[in-house]
């Protein structure tokens, strides 16, 4: 029998996924649970297993390929017998045949070339017929080769980099001239050309789902929280952050609705509070959820943190690192921003932005959807959390 591993959907918002690496090779045996590839989702780099025993067949995508979720990647011959005659086969495609139509014109005093090689070498001014006498050019000529001729004699193999990088057409040159690095560095400054940078698939999950939470039917409640009781419980080994953590999940579990997704025809109320937390590594942010923080110490909720700092470095992830959240934290207070507004992730009900400390109390910004959830209801839960931020009971019930 055949198996086919699919590109799999490692997260809510992953829609293609690219080949990091294959792990094996046409003809090699797999038992369930082996890493047969490394794919890159728009989290990260994560790990595709086989769940079936068997030989591999057949690996349908080549390294560095993207390919959207569901499409075949590799197969699987789960049959004994296919094991013992299994020919190993490459894994590049076989080539559709390219038939090439070479019209040459033959003249006395030009050269042999096709007629859109004389059109482009009678643009950049070549002369065919003595670069063929002096082998620089083949005989018959076709446009690219002029076109490469041109590029290699006017354009040194850095200014071609830059050229490449940059998406620059060589007619914006002047003819005839050589051109180096800095040459064009100095159009690209004089010009103001932007540097293109391709969406990953990862910027495209994040458009996907900023433009879906700016659909929502958000409001913002702002507030200040005392904070100087929780200062001198924190620590390097349970810093502000993952306070904050606890003490919002506390407040959830007296508010239903702070633990409540939408559905489409039902509210889904879940018995635990998992938050999302925002955590940023040079220009990508990640959203990974700590879930069950009210039955989780301080202590235990740093190591999650610990964690999660070193799949972020590692760029390694599982999909449920992403999933099961109902409410958000954003905390820009180390950055010395004073207060802002966060964008709700995905299917939460809402989200809280913490800024940076004034004279002991820190700006917290609530912004709900209200759908879910109501400006009362936002009004009594950010009250629970100043009480519960100066109750000296809670930090010794939280550091159990």
């Amino acid at each position: 029998m055949v198996y086919e591993i699919a590109m799999p959907q490692l997260s809510d918002s992953m829609e293609e996924g690219t080949l990091i690496s294959w792990k094996v090779k046409a003809g090699d045996e797999v038992k369930v649970g082996d890493v047969i590839a490394d794919v890159e989702s728009d989290k990260a780099i994560m790990e595709v297993q086989s769940f079936k025993d068997g030989v591999v067949r057949e690996l349908k995508l080549k390294e560095g390929e993207s390919a959207l979720v569901g499409t075949v990647m590799a197969v699987i011959d789960t049959d004994k017998e296919f094991k013992k005659t299994v020919k190993p086969e490459v894994i590049d495609r076989p080539k559709e045949p390219i038939s090439v139509k070479i019209e040459p014109i033959v003249t006395k005093n030009e050269g042999t070339a096709s007629p859109k090689a004389k059109l482009e070498a009678k643009k950049y001014g070549i002369e065919i017929k003595k670069l063929q006498k002096s082998g620089r050019l083949p005989t018959p000529a076709h446009k690219q080769e002029i076109e490469d001729f041109y590029i290699r004699r006017y354009f040194t193999p850095k200014a071609l980099k830059l050229i490449d990088k940059y998406n620059l057409s060589f007619e914006l040159f002047e003819k005839g001239k050589k051109y180096g690095e800095k040459d064009i560095f100095d159009f690209i400054e004089k010009e103001n050309v932007p540097l293109p940078k391709p969406l990953t698939s990862r910027d495209k999950a994040v458009i996907s789902t900023v433009i879906e939470s700016a659909k929502k039917p958000v409001y913002h409640l702002y507030d200040e929280i005392d904070i100087t009781k929780l200062k001198q419980f924190a620590n390097k080994e349970a810093n502000i952050t993952v306070w904050f953590i606890k003490l919002i999940g506390e407040a959830m579990m007296q508010s239903d609705s702070f633990r409540t997704t939408l559905g489409t025809d039902e509210f889904q109320v879940f018995p635990n509070a998992s938050i999302s937390v925002a955590m940023a590594d040079e220009d990508m942010l990640y959203m990974p959820v700590f879930k069950d923080v009210n039955k989780k110490s301080v202590r235990e909720i740093s190591q999650d943190l610990s964690s999660f700092k070193e799949k972020i470095k590692t760029k390694r992830f599982l999909p449920d690192d992403f999933k099961g959240s109902t409410f958000g934290i954003s905390n820009l207070g180390m950055t010395g921003i004073r207060e802002f507004d966060a964008m709700i992730n995905r299917d939460d009900s809402g989200i809280a932005a913490i800024g940076s400390e004034n004279g002991g109390k820190v700006a917290v910004t609530l912004t709900i959807d209200h759908r879910i959830i109501n400006g009362f209801q936002s009004a009594e839960f950010m009250q629970r959390l100043k009480r519960l931020v100066l109750d000296r009971n809670f930090y010794r019930s939280a550091k159990d």
